[in-house]
């Protein structure tokens, strides 16, 4: 059965439904809106897609810092991010020991400036107190050529001490922080200065043999004759600057140059 619409054409006549044709047209259209449903889907997952990244992450992310720990040595610990460091919580520094001797006293330190600063640590800590005979050759075997008369300066202990304290005459010197200075443009010639105890044994202190606690001094050391040599030469006594105090929890003594020096 066909039916007919009238147009100015004439009569146009259409399939009929129950056609192979009709059928096939009817499985294309359905595939047709299958398929743009599809599209639109897909279109959807992509606009999703790019919006999730262009967009990130939006919860907001920290960094995972550890739990602090209940015991432990809080000086040897790190400052953790945004802390200062101060002598007390910086590494300590490492020094040299000699490698030989002479008149009884360590000598043979490295040509750098951790040499110049392990000789003049060493020097100090082992300067006799009780035995003038024996502080004059310890004195000539680490004085410089140029400066003789650094000898009788160290024996009579006024060398680095620019107020004449008045020091022991026995016990233990030990250095616990340091601080250097290079005085020339070669860097050979050393300030190096000692935060220190000079402790005298327990039950042996008397009005003129007590001990010092928390004192400053200096050496100038050069390098003469492949060894790091104590000086005064003028030429470099007066480059010398007094340093900010020091004080293991300062952040500024730190700042200035002052370093803990690892003991043992």
């Amino acid at each position: 059965m066909r039916h007919e619409a009238a147009t100015d054409h004439g009569p146009i006549t259409g399939p009929d439904p129950g056609s192979n044709d009709s059928r096939a047209r009817k499985h294309r259209l359905r595939l047709l809106a299958i398929g743009v449903v599809a599209g639109a889907a897909l279109a959807v997952g992509g606009i999703l897609a790019f919006t999730s990244i262009i967009g990130g992450n939006t919860q907001p992310q920290t960094d995972a810092k550890p739990s602090p720990s209940s015991d432990g040595d809080k000086s040897s610990a790190p400052p953790g991010r945004g802390q200062e460091y101060t002598p007390a919580t910086a590494r300590p520094v490492s020094l040299f020991k000699p490698k030989s001797s002479a008149k009884g006293i360590g000598t043979g330190f490295e040509h750098s400036s951790l040499g110049a600063e392990s000789a003049a640590v060493s020097y100090w800590q082992d300067f006799d107190l009780t035995d003038e005979v024996i502080a004059r050759e310890q004195w000539t075997a680490v004085t410089s050529e140029d400066s003789p008369e650094t000898i009788d300066r160290g024996v009579s202990g006024t060398v680095g001490e620019p107020f004449l304290i008045a020091v022991p005459k026995d016990g233990k010197t030990v250095v616990k922080a340091l601080l250097s200075r290079s005085l020339d443009d070669s860097g050979e010639v050393i300030a190096v200065w000692m935060f220190y105890d000079r402790l005298v044994p327990s039950g042996e202190e008397s009005a003129d043999n007590k001990s010092l606690k928390g004192e400053t001094t200096y050496l100038i050391v050069k390098w003469e004759n492949g060894d790091w040599k104590v000086t005064e030469e003028p030429q470099y006594k007066t480059k010398v600057r007094g340093p900010r105090s020091y004080h293991p929890d300062s952040k500024w003594a730190f700042a200035a140059g002052w370093r803990r020096v690892a003991l043992g």
